[in-house]
């Protein structure tokens, strides 16, 4: 399966490959009345959760909201952590890990998986397993250690 040129995140297996030459290769394209639409080569991801002609990476955003002003923006495979997204934030909380948690955008819902981080993730007070994806909703509590809690917001 092929990614479009200008897509930083693999569309089978969700990693970054923002970092990767593309190579050139023939992809699989349909005619529309109003011109030609990219379809997706495979049938298992036939129905992403996202409107069809637009990259993932294009999903509206999540936000994480820690109070009025302190917000971190995520988008589709991003991780949150001191050396990630949110480290200008996360720098002061010695409890957040380096790499502390991934996002990714998938069937229409936002999902959140602990990277294995020192002192955990927690979703409304309850501790999720390392390595294992996990539903959040708008208006549900994201904490990355027990002392820094955000709210999630979904537009």
């Amino acid at each position: 399966m092929a990614n479009p040129a200008t897509e930083m995140i693999c569309m089978r297996c969700f990693s970054d490959i923002s970092g990767k030459k593309p190579v050139e290769r023939k992809t699989i394209r349909q005619m529309d009345g109003k011109g030609i639409v990219k379809k997706p080569p495979d049938r298992r991801f036939a129905n992403l959760g996202f409107e069809e002609g637009r990259t993932i990476r294009e999903v509206t955003p999540l936000t994480l909201s820690m109070s009025p002003g302190v917000t971190i923006t995520v988008h589709h495979g991003d991780t949150v952590g001191r050396d990630a997204v949110g480290r200008t934030l996360l720098q002061q909380y010695n409890g957040v890990s380096r790499q502390h948690a991934t996002f990714k955008y998938f069937n229409g819902k936002w999902l959140i998986r602990d990277e294995n981080s020192t002192n955990g993730t927690y979703i409304l007070g309850k501790k999720i397993s390392a390595d294992k994806w996990y539903e959040i909703k708008d208006g549900d509590t994201v904490s990355f250690s027990s002392n820094c809690t955000f709210t999630v917001q979904t537009m």
